[in-house]
């Protein structure tokens, strides 16, 4: 059976120090030599994608900012911006709603890829309803990090899991999609995968959406998984 799997990165694939171990740079090698398809689909921009091909020894296909942009070596398969107007009603809105946003983008070739607004204190998740209420018709808010208030805003109705779909469709339709994340972010990917999994550290809501639950990117889970595959591939 074809497999594709899309691995969120930070908390996920990555540790904490941002590296990984031997054996997970290994099972990254080794999955793909069977025929395991890896896609890398993460928030962060491409900016700081190299550091990250670097450190697990693969450079696949990688959908950043959140389902905004799709590379492959480089260059863009797809891309989905936020109009200069919406950067600017969405600042305003937020700004009314509380005046300590501060306020940062993520531009890639001329395009807006992401907004990020970010607080001084206060409960993420609450945070994060509040925005989708005041702003969720313009943008598509969601958060990738337990340790910050920082909200990230992509293209309305733009999230991994519409970028992972174009890229089965136009790739491989007849792979079974494994999909593994452990933030909010990481949500529409899991509920379109055909299998969804998170790693213990993962956010609790992404419990009641799994069929498994790995260990964390310490403890080499997402290495584990692909070992598994690479034997039935």
């Amino acid at each position: 059976m074809p497999y594709l799997v899309a691995t969120d990165l930070d908390g996920t694939l990555l540790r904490r120090d941002f590296t990984v171990s031997d054996r997970t740079r290994r099972a990254l090698r080794e999955a793909t030599n069977s025929g395991v398809q890896v896609v890398y689909a993460t928030g962060r921009p491409p900016r700081w994608l190299p550091e990250v091909y670097e450190a697990t020894g693969l450079s696949p296909i990688t959908v950043c900012a959140n389902g905004a942009l799709t590379l492959q070596d480089g260059e863009p398969l797809q891309v989905h911006a936020i109009p200069a107007e919406t950067v600017l009603e969405v600042r305003d809105i937020l700004t009314r709603l509380n005046t300590d946003f501060v306020f940062f983008e993520e531009h890639w070739r001329g395009h807006t890829l992401k907004m990020l607004a970010a607080l001084p204190e206060g409960e993420v998740d609450e945070v994060l309803a509040e925005v989708r209420t005041a702003a969720g018709h313009l943008v598509e808010p969601t958060h990738s990090a337990f340790d910050r208030l920082l909200i990230e805003m992509g293209p309305s109705g733009v999230t991994k899991a519409l970028a992972l779909l174009d890229l089965r469709a136009q790739f491989w339709p007849e792979h079974t999609l494994i999909a593994v994340g452990d933030m909010p972010n990481d949500a529409a990917m899991l509920q379109a995968a055909d299998v969804a999994m998170t790693v213990t550290s993962g956010h609790p809501s992404l419990l009641e959406i799994v069929a498994e639950v790995l260990p964390g990117p310490e403890q080499d889970g997402l290495a584990q998984l692909l070992e598994r595959l690479s034997t039935v591939a």
